[in-house]
């Protein structure tokens, strides 16, 4: 149960607070959220309500105290391009029906325990698309700021162009104003310039068509008539848009998370977020997500449970009903402007400058991300990334770190023979294995043992060190059985040290340590040295 619904437990009540961050944030996602309807290609209509009853969902079953729900810039690039093959006719229920997708995929993955399935989308790839999604959203709302015949003819608008730098500055103005409040009407102020404008100059600006479900009386439906036939064509687009748009959202409500002293719990996000995007396909909206700038403004305007989003979706129906025909009045470019500023921030390409020696392989994956979402798409570039990441993964896993060790003078530490100086006994051969031996690595740890024994024939004893060995596989357990008849064979012993309980329990069921006999098994390296370098004490083995 939501702890606002029972504030005496707590001690506090600050009901006034969430009405107030309920309006700031209200005033700021109408216009921000109409922007990002266009650049869905869906009505303004269907944007708003995507405010709502979205909002009112996670405020039942989310846990953040500040997380705003509703239309991000990211995932609305994502639709767009799921529906970019949809006939017009049946786009807005496409958006409705996608958003069910993300409800039910979020919804399963709650079943089955997958929250932190998100982890392996590694910061390089999301880095990447973020950039790229960013540089791709600006892209799309050049033809509304500098004119429609930008692209076509090369040709600015001048009117629609300063207007546009007219909103921006206005944007960049309110930004920089230090009241906490005041700051956060720029968007505001960016839309009655703009309908000033209009109002003066009606023949020189594109302005928003409502769309043929808007009134004042039909805007929010609630509809289950869905175009089932597209469900197998868009769900796709829909796992990736559940993930990143869980993601997005998990990020943020972490970091209010830390400022506010509160632990967010990953299985009970997808819980909240899956309702949201529920409640959207059931009220003419499309997939949402928690926002970054939208979350902010929320938490500095003195949020203190997710009951302020239940003022938010208030004051945006209260908008829709009394006010929705000013909406006619708003000219693309102030819209253009406000979401060109609102995305701006996402361009990083510092993770580049900064892992340029230092992590090659990190900018591999930020480099074909990126290319991968602004050539082919967000979907190709995010499985692009992915999988680099992945090959990243198996090559590091089946190059594993290995070294010959000895001990450190006087001390029971023990370290690499090429990093420090170290005493090495000439009758025992230290390895240390610092990764899984599994099926993947096999062959390059058997060559390395070969090598090392090699340059080191006088040896009676070959201990492997285990510390940082957390599997061994059945491969691996193949490699140590050979090793161990091999050496046995030559009149030789294998020994192990450090060996963690479940390798211990592993190797233990498979037999081997029976095998291993008269090798031994030790609890400590210094322990294993004290022993392999004079006669054998039993005081030391496992």
């Amino acid at each position: 149960m939501p702890n606002w619904l029972f504030p005496w437990r707590q001690g506090q009540w600050s009901l006034s607070s969430d009405i107030i961050a309920g309006l700031v944030v209200a005033i700021l996602i109408i216009p921000q959220a109409i922007g990002y309807g266009l650049l869905a290609n869906l009505p303004p209509s269907v944007a708003l309500a995507s405010c709502i009853f979205p909002l009112l969902a996670y405020t039942l079953f989310g846990r953040s105290h500040a997380l705003a729900i509703g239309p991000v810039a990211i995932v609305s690039l994502m639709v767009a391009q799921a529906l970019k093959d949809i006939d017009t006719s049946q786009v807005t229920g496409a958006a409705q029906l996608l958003a069910l997708q993300v409800a039910l995929i979020l919804a399963a993955m709650r079943m089955v325990n997958l929250g932190h399935i998100v982890n392996f989308i590694g910061h390089p790839v999301i880095q990447g698309f973020t950039t790229a999604a960013a540089v791709l959203i600006i892209s799309k709302q050049l033809p509304l700021v500098l004119g429609e015949n930008i692209f076509k003819q090369g040709i600015f608008d001048v009117a629609v162009t300063t207007l546009s730098v007219i909103c921006l500055l206005a944007l960049l103005i309110f930004r920089r104003i230090p009241h906490s409040f005041i700051s956060k009407l720029g968007p505001l102020c960016a839309v009655i310039v703009g309908s000033l404008a209009v109002y003066f100059l009606p023949h020189s600006f594109s302005t928003i068509e409502l769309g043929s479900q808007a009134n004042n009386h039909g805007v929010i439906q609630f509809s289950i008539q869905l175009p089932w036939h597209l469900f197998e064509q868009l769900l796709p687009s829909a796992l990736l848009i559940a993930l990143i748009g869980f993601l997005e959202s998990t990020s943020v409500a972490k970091t209010l998370a830390k400022t506010h002293k509160e632990r967010i719990h990953v299985n009970q996000e997808l819980v909240g977020i899956s309702s949201a995007n529920f409640a959207a396909s059931l009220f003419s909206g499309y997939p949402v997500a928690g926002g970054f700038g939208r979350s902010m403004v929320n938490h500095q305007a003195g949020a203190s449970s997710p009951l302020a989003g239940t003022f938010t979706a208030s004051f945006v129906l209260l908008f829709l009903v009394f006010a929705l025909d000013l909406i006619q009045y708003i000219p693309l470019a102030a819209l253009g402007s406000i979401v060109i500023l609102a995305v701006w921030s996402l361009i990083d390409i510092s993770p580049l400058v900064r892992n340029w020696h230092i992590h090659p392989k990190e900018n591999s994956i930020w480099l074909i991300t990126f290319i991968g979402v602004l050539w082919q798409g967000v979907e190709m570039g995010i499985i692009a990334g992915v999988a680099l990441s992945v090959i990243f993964l198996i090559r590091s896993a089946a190059k594993p770190h290995m070294a010959i060790i000895g001990r450190i003078p006087d001390s029971t530490h023990f370290r690499n023979i090429k990093r420090h100086k170290v005493i090495t006994d000439d009758n025992l051969l230290a390895i240390r294995i610092d990764e899984g031996i599994h099926f993947a690595n096999i062959e390059t740890i058997n060559a390395f043992m070969e090598q090392a024994l090699a340059q080191s024939p006088k040896i009676h004893n070959l201990l492997i060190v285990c510390s940082a060995v957390n599997i061994v596989d059945s491969d691996g357990l193949d490699l140590l059985q050979s090793w161990n008849e091999k050496l046995q064979a030559q009149g030789k012993q294998l020994h192990l040290a450090e060996v963690k309980g479940p390798v211990m329990d592993e190797l233990s069921k498979r037999g081997f340590i029976e095998a291993l006999s008269p090798g031994m098994v030790f609890l400590s390296t210094n322990q294993a040295f004290d022993a392999l370098s004079q006669p054998y004490d039993e005081t030391y083995i496992i």
